[in-house]
């Protein structure tokens, strides 16, 4: 986690989250979420702890993940303001553990 850009506290939504320490530009990759735990592009993916601690929102996403080669990577899909909690939609991702009903 680029650790001048976020870090890892107690979230409103749901256990822990990241959150933003400055603005952040659209735009910005932030870092590696996950990796494959193989060379076998079938294979599944592993977290990284803490950078896979984002929470998910349907409504408020304001990050995405996306597959770059062996890693997925976190980008702003729009400008988030300091101390802002960086939010992801799991839906757009099939990769990712799916929301289940009591999920925002």
């Amino acid at each position: 986690m680029k650790e001048s850009l976020c870090e890892l506290r107690k979230s409103p939504i749901a256990g822990d989250g990241i959150f933003s320490l400055c603005p952040i530009a659209k735009g910005t990759v932030l870092f590696e979420t996950h990796i494959k735990d193989a060379p076998d592009w079938n294979s599944s993916w592993i977290n990284l702890t803490p950078n896979c601690l984002y929470n998910h929102s349907k409504d408020a996403a304001n990050c995405t993940s996306q597959t770059n080669g062996k890693w997925k990577v976190l980008v702003a899909i729009r400008d988030i303001q300091d101390g802002e909690e960086l939010l992801v939609d799991y839906t757009k991702d099939p990769d990712l553990e799916q929301p289940q009903e009591d999920w925002i």
